[in-house]
């Protein structure tokens, strides 16, 4: 999410009031970056209740160090640097305790309103197959098409979060939208096929 002027003035704000431990201010912040948060959790450790978990830890480490909090870049990159980070943690020791038989992500059902129901089927069509090619990408790559896409974060702000240089940052953008659209490319011919 890309915050204009009035929302940085506003979110500098609530995170004073959130240093100070003021309800108000911590709810903002959670308000605000929750939905981020666990689609960075949901592309890194592939199941619901997983990321769920790792959004709620992630907040709550972030709060506890409110106080160590700089400036030096912005809170949601910093946030979003304690999630990947609690992600990856949870995604390790998970693979070490447990094998997992069924690796993929559930799906979320779309509710169609009868008013719009031809939009809101097309578009989770495309969301279908936008997540399913995603799914076929390395877990890195996607996780930079996520942030770089959908979090509007720039280069910079994405290799502060996963600790990458720049150029690693490009290179996974670009091997990850080249094989996005190989990705894509096959599913939609296969899905043609299936069609004709």
């Amino acid at each position: 999410m890309a915050l204009n002027n009035k929302d940085t003035k506003q979110e500098d704000h609530f995170l004073e009031k959130a240093v100070r431990g003021d309800r108000d201010g911590l709810e903002y912040l959670v308000e605000i970056y929750k939905d981020l948060a666990y689609t960075i959790a949901i592309k890194i450790v592939l199941n619901n209740e997983d990321a769920e978990e790792v959004v709620q830890d992630s907040f709550m480490k972030a709060f506890a160090s409110l106080s160590s909090f700089r400036k030096a870049s912005k809170f949601s990159t910093w946030l979003y640097r304690i999630v990947y980070n609690t992600a990856i943690t949870r995604l390790n020791a998970k693979r070490m305790n447990t094998v997992d038989l069924d690796d993929q992500p559930e799906r979320e059902e779309y509710i169609i309103d009868e008013n719009r129901e031809w939009k809101l089927l097309i578009q989770a069509d495309k969301k279908k197959y936008i997540d399913l090619a995603l799914d076929k990408l390395k877990k890195d790559d996607r996780l930079v098409i996520t942030m770089y896409y959908i979090a509007e974060k720039n280069i910079s702000e994405i290799g502060e979060i996963m600790d990458l240089k720049k150029s690693a940052v490009k290179m996974r953008l670009l091997r990850g939208r080249k094989q996005l659209e190989t990705e894509l490319n096959l599913l939609l011919n296969d899905e043609l096929k299936d069609l004709l």
